[in-house]
């Protein structure tokens, strides 16, 4: 391979990992931000008893948004627009919570599907390790409250 072909090859994986680590970035502010918009309409609508701590998860993903939209900026990319999320009218708390859980399991894992970010870009490796451990421990705090909750009527 002449020098120009392997620089150009070097050059093509490099800008091929930025651009997976960014792709990645920007699915995960997104996601980040609308469950902070549906954590604060559920706890509007919940019973009093789960509100503080659904606000408390939801201040959790805005910091997180927060800190990968200043990754995405230090890239030198615009932070993605978000689409506004409004929640259905569930019947009941239970169901609010069930529809969180189910939200965050669907996100749980995919950082098992990224190829390895963990040498270029370390730092984001790290960032996006500690929100999963963040997420992991969301899914407990909402089974905790579902196993506290009962099916029953919103206002209870």
């Amino acid at each position: 391979m002449k020098r120009a072909d392997w620089t150009r090859h070097l050059f093509d994986i490099d800008q091929r990992a930025r651009d997976s680590v960014l792709d990645l970035l920007r699915h995960r502010y997104v996601r980040e931000k609308q469950h902070a918009m549906r954590y604060r309409q559920h706890a509007e609508r919940i019973r009093r008893e789960f509100r503080d701590t659904l606000i408390s998860m939801a201040v959790e993903e805005e910091r997180h948004a927060a800190s990968i939209g200043a990754k995405i900026i230090d890239l030198g990319e615009k932070l993605p627009d978000v689409i506004p999320i409004h929640v259905a009218q569930e019947a009941n708390s239970w169901s609010y919570l069930r529809t969180d859980l189910e939200e965050e399991q669907r996100c749980a894992g995919e950082m098992s599907n990224l190829p390895d970010i963990s040498g270029k870009f370390s730092e984001i490796a790290e960032l996006l390790v500690g929100m999963d451990s963040d997420s992991e421990r969301h899914r407990t705090m909402l089974r905790d409250m579902l196993a506290r909750s009962v099916p029953q009527p919103l206002g209870i």
